[in-house]
């Protein structure tokens, strides 16, 4: 009998494995640097958000620095517990006020949350009042406490965490 010549392989012929890697290897690679990009980026972005909240602290702490001296320089300004306000502490007083003033219209407005807004507000109307002798020092001074406390727990909640629907 004579030997009959090799048949051709088929490509679906069982038994024939087929190299896949070729392929799976650059799609893998890619798929690799793309998640490698992705997670810098995101990284990025998070270092990124932490320093401008950083920097915005910063500058809210030297606002808040600026409004503090301005209502410490009000506060200490010589008075007589029998007037309202004396004759000689009235330019005094009114140089104090008006760095508070400069305080409340100057970079304040770019960092104050809204109760340090509304403290400030009402510090600015009773130092007006106490001005005026309608009040007297010990309504300023209660006032004056109240925006430092609202100035101090905007402070501590800088760092936290925002709540649903803020």
């Amino acid at each position: 009998m004579a030997e009959q010549p090799p048949k051709p392989a088929s490509p679906a012929q069982p038994g024939r494995t087929t190299d896949y890697s070729k392929a799976v290897a650059p799609l893998l690679t890619v798929l690799g640097i793309s998640v490698g990009a992705w997670q810098f980026t995101s990284q990025m972005s998070h270092v990124s958000k932490m320093e401008f909240s950083r920097s915005m602290y910063t500058k809210k702490l030297q606002a808040y620095e600026q409004v503090g001296k301005a209502v410490g320089d009000l506060l200490v300004v010589p008075h007589d517990e029998q007037q309202w306000i004396s004759d000689d502490d009235t330019l005094a007083f009114d140089s104090c006020l008006e760095r508070f003033r400069t305080c409340y219209w100057g970079v304040l407005p770019l960092v104050e949350d809204s109760t340090v807004e509304t403290a400030m507000i009402q510090f600015k109307d009773m130092a007006r009042f106490y001005r005026r002798g309608e009040n007297d020092y010990h309504d300023l001074a209660r006032e004056g406490m109240s925006l430092m406390n609202a100035c101090n727990l905007s402070l501590e909640n800088h760092w936290s965490k925002p709540k649903k629907g803020e």
